[in-house]
């Protein structure tokens, strides 16, 4: 298909298009396949490996059944302050333990975990942590404060993995060891979300990495930080323990047996991560008894998982909105009237019922109706063709002046669909849409100058923390210009002001109406297509009980949770 598709495009052709890829893909797949080689978690230095020994080190995967987990991306790091895609985050939240955790529940809550309670100061500012006593790291040491500071240290130093999320809020010399077990945090200003960040923050044995750490590096004194060795070993307190890693081809986590935590009856005591090329290859591993497939298989390829025998499609939709930016600040579409009428030219029951398969939602405004603070009675846009013609009258603009690009992510037949779609909306209306595709490094660089980004592109929102700011910051806050976050290039003072109060107030009860007015105007004001919140799809054996998609990144493959029927 060329890339300035200008024919008119029929609705029944969009079930040959439609997928459930979203952006999420991207990063995971440009995490690259790595040499063919085998290693298990032989430590060394004096670090006992994951069988149980003598010197008291933890034992792993007694009793249990084993889990196979599908997969068509390839992990790039294991490293815990390097990782930072969808099977990164998976693989890291089994093996490494955080502070806090994230219930299964949607939206998620916070639950204690290396922290067993928590303090947060008057100030807003201040946290004070109180650590399990009976937490230990697979090798056997106590899990302390140092290692908490020593974690904060390493993630911030790299400055790799998810540091992003504490940058100008979190610094190593503001973290301080109080005792064994009592950690001060203090934020370099209010941020509201902190807490909710902490589940991405984790813990790992100072002397362990240490002792393992290459003298020659990029981190001064610290070498290489310990960065080689965690590519093969762990150095956690996770439930899980890294017993082997072939590149490219599998990971092995295995039971820890000595883990502070519990287990199900009829658990999984180890989970092999199988790494397959094709998406084919993973249905067939599905087919034969492996028990969950990944998201980022075509959508009719889970159309026909669910038609067999044993196994069964779990679909959701959680956080994960699809956006049509417009460029707020070109012509003509700076223009909210024509931003409007293009609203509601945009056929919505055809994206979500023929793109896609029907269980994704229309999204009302700019946030997924699942994040708390979401509101329902926010303007929401339907195709009408007359409000359209209305808003267009009211505007400087004619439906021949609407001769406006469309760009999507390479291979990302979804947001291919959504375009072709659009631009049979626009020509129904008078106007032309030129739908044209790019690499995602291409777009990001586009996004980057309100000169080169698009007229119009298609984004899957990435997903982090839980809370209303991971989404509405990064995409309407004027502070996020130049990302590809923020690619309406949006500007409205009273947005910003509400999105930073939203940030500097600490109570929950006191941020919702502060982000239920900042919902309001920017949905009245319609600087995107706020087209629809994607399901998310996994394959899953009938015999596999516990699974709760929450909607957070790793969260959802909580693998200790996890039993057989």
């Amino acid at each position: 298909m060329r890339n300035d598709t200008n024919h008119n495009f029929d609705r029944r052709d969009f079930l040959r298009y439609g997928s459930a890829a979203t952006i999420s893909t991207i990063f995971a797949g440009c995490t690259g396949n790595q040499s063919s080689d085998s290693t298990t978690n032989d430590s060394g230095d004096g670090s006992p490996d994951t069988d149980t020994s003598d010197d008291g080190s933890s034992g792993s995967g007694s009793g249990g059944a084993s889990f196979e987990y599908v997969t068509t991306v390839a992990p790039s790091s294991l490293d815990p302050m390097k990782g930072s895609d969808n099977l990164e985050t998976i693989v890291l939240h089994n093996v490494y333990d955080p502070l806090v955790y994230y219930t299964d529940s949607t939206p998620p809550e916070l639950q204690p975990w290396l922290a067993e309670d928590w303090e947060v100061a008057d100030d807003g500012r201040t946290y004070t942590f109180n650590l399990r006593s009976d937490a230990t790291f697979h090798n056997g040491d106590p899990v302390t404060a140092s290692d908490v500071q020593y974690s904060v240290q390493r993630m911030m130093e790299m400055q790799n993995g998810f540091s992003w999320m504490w940058s100008g809020i979190l610094s190593p010399e503001n973290v301080t060891a109080v005792d064994e077990t009592t950690v001060e945090m203090v934020t370099t200003e209010v941020f509201a979300p902190f807490l909710y960040t902490l589940p991405f923050l984790y813990v790992v044995n100072q002397e362990q990495v240490e002792a393992n750490a290459a003298s020659d590096g990029n981190f001064g004194e610290h070498g290489d930080y310990g960065t080689s060795w965690l590519e093969d070993n762990d150095a956690g307190s996770g439930p899980y323990v890294l017993s082997e890693r072939e590149r490219s081809r599998q990971i092995v986590i295995e039971q820890n047996d000595d883990w502070w935590g519990s287990f199900p009856d009829d658990r999984y005591s180890s989970v092999t991560t199988e790494i397959v090329q094709e998406s084919a290859t993973a249905a067939g591993r599905m087919r034969e008894g492996a028990e969950m497939s990944d998201q980022w298989l075509p959508l009719q390829t889970y159309n026909d998982l669910e038609g067999g025998d044993d196994v069964r499609v779990h679909a959701k939709a959680t956080f994960n909105p699809f956006y049509i930016y417009m460029h707020t600040q070109r012509a003509p579409l700076d223009d909210v009237h024509v931003r409007r009428a293009i609203s509601y030219a945009f056929d919505y029951e055809a994206a979500l019922n023929d793109v896609m398969a029907g269980d994704s939602d229309h999204l009302q405004g700019p946030l997924p109706g699942a994040m708390w603070s979401h509101t329902e009675d926010l303007p929401t846009y339907e195709q009408d063709f007359e409000a359209a013609q209305a808003e267009l009258d009211q505007s400087d603009y004619s439906a021949s002046d609407l001769d406006l690009n469309y760009t999507y992510v390479s291979g990302l037949t979804t947001e291919e669909s959504m375009g072709l779609l659009l631009q049979s909306n626009l020509q129904e209306l008078g106007g032309s849409l030129t739908v044209e595709r790019a690499p995602w490094s291409n777009i990001t660089e586009m996004a980057a100058n309100p000169d080169t980004t698009p007229d119009m592109l298609a984004i899957y929102l990435s997903f982090s923390y839980a809370d209303p700011d991971t989404f509405l910051y990064p995409a309407w806050h004027s502070d996020s210009h130049g990302s590809w976050t923020s690619a309406a290039w949006y500007q409205n003072d009273e947005v910003d002001r509400l999105l930073t109060e939203g940030r500097r107030t600490v109570a929950q009860e006191n941020r919702i109406p502060i982000y239920e007015e900042a919902q309001r105007i920017i949905a009245e004001d319609a600087p995107a297509l706020f087209v629809m919140n994607q399901a998310t799809r996994n394959a899953l054996s009938e015999s596999v009980q516990g699974f709760q998609d929450n909607g957070i990144t790793g969260y959802r493959q909580t693998f200790h949770r996890y039993h057989q029927d």
